[in-house]
């Protein structure tokens, strides 16, 4: 990828624009992976909805939906450009909000992002901040077929076909009229297609550098789950032409047309059909969730009774072990006084013993002075002629 062409030395504040579903993820992960910053504030990834992260700061975020709040609008719920009325007080909140959250940045690179599909509607504020601040602001847009956009946001949100293409056309509306004419300009499918040939076009408009494996890395085509290829059918009136719902990039001069090739295809009687279907969808699926939770409930209860049972018999269990300890500890102190009462009797028995082997030896030494008696010749004689005289 070849150098961005000599700008001024100051950052250049980016603000990535486009619809929700329309690929603005994929092009700011191609963006990172050229330098560009996005600040340490953002949205965390949603598995299934955007895996690798939706690269939008929550402050700006929050300050969009303010702004769309006080219009009585939602991001799923936009009026036309030219019926937008912002209340002055929200203006002037909305306009001191920018202001401190442009002054903090958004990363440290000579590129930072700012990208918000709310922007669409918002985007002219938001660049009246960077103008009164003197920040240097390009715009790039990101766009994506209409057909790719509504199939995208039915799979994510339960949108039908109908109201998701008129959503889009209203976004596309309210874009057309605030982007200007200086912004860039990428669609989904080339992004796809050849990421490291629209990087190296934006290079020669913004401070990017990036080798061709991280730019090529950092765009995950398995991620793209809807094709506008063959997603329309003929009666859609494309007239020899690429259908307009199939169409990426759509001129201004083409929305007049695009809203009635919606209309012929997904007509408002058929979109308020869908949605009363789709209602009664919803309906039974919350009675069958309802029921559901209805027996989890009565599970947990049942549970809660069996803890309940439990815990008392842990209390008779513990209350049995109490006393257990108590009869064990009396237990304890009758063997200890047995044992003091034995070891008393070992030693009377010793001393018993001691007394014993004392008259023993008294009764042998006794012996012994009678044997010498005995033995003497005129005396002994004399005894033993008497105890012979005693014999029976």
């Amino acid at each position: 990828m070849p150098p961005a062409s000599p700008l001024s030395g100051a950052p250049v504040l980016l603000f990535v624009v486009g619809m929700h579903r329309s690929g603005t993820s994929a092009l700011c992960a191609a963006l990172h992976a050229c330098g560009a910053t996005f600040g340490d504030r953002l949205l965390a990834p949603m598995a299934g909805v955007n895996d690798e992260g939706f690269w939008e700061d929550i402050d700006v975020v929050a300050a969009n939906e303010a702004l769309l709040a006080a219009a009585g609008m939602r991001w799923y719920a936009v009026s036309r450009s030219d019926e937008c009325r912002w209340p002055e007080e929200a203006l002037q909140r909305f306009q001191a909000c920018a202001q401190a959250i442009l002054q903090r940045g958004f990363g440290s690179g000579p590129v930072q992002v700012v990208k918000d599909p709310r922007l669409c509607i918002t985007l002219p504020l938001w660049l009246r901040a960077c103008a009164d601040l003197a920040v240097e602001a390009q715009v790039c847009t990101a766009s994506r077929a209409p057909i790719e956009v509504a199939q995208s946001l039915q799979r994510r949100d339960g949108f039908p076909l109908g109201y998701g293409l008129r959503l889009d056309l209203a976004y596309r509306r309210a874009l057309d009229a605030a982007v200007p004419s200086s912004a860039l300009a990428v669609s989904f499918p080339e992004l796809l297609q050849d990421a490291s040939a629209v990087m190296s076009r934006l290079a020669t408009q913004l401070p990017l550098q990036a080798g061709e494996d991280a730019v090529a890395a950092a765009v995950r085509c398995d991620l793209r789950h809807h094709s506008a290829s063959g997603a329309v059918g003929s009666g859609a009136g494309a007239s020899g032409a690429l259908n307009l719902l199939e169409q990426p990039v759509i001129a201004a001069s083409e929305l007049a047309a695009l809203e009635a090739a919606i209309e012929r295809q997904y007509p408002v009687a058929g979109l308020l059909s869908e949605w009363a279907e789709g209602f009664v969808a919803r309906g039974t699926q919350l009675t069958d969730l309802g029921e559901s939770h209805s027996r989890a409930l009565a599970t947990i209860a049942e549970r809660d009774a069996q803890i309940a049972d439990l815990d008392r018999r842990l209390q008779e269990t513990g209350a049995w072990l109490e006393r257990a300890l108590a009869t064990v500890e009396e237990r304890d102190g009758q063997i200890a006084e047995l044992d003091r009462r034995l070891a008393d009797i070992g030693d009377m028995h010793s001393h018993a013993l001691q007394v014993i082997a004392e008259k023993d030896r008294e009764i042998a030494d006794k012996d012994s002075e009678i044997a010498e008696i005995y033995a003497t010749p005129v005396v002994g004689r004399i005894l033993r002629r008497v105890h012979r005289k005693r014999e029976p």
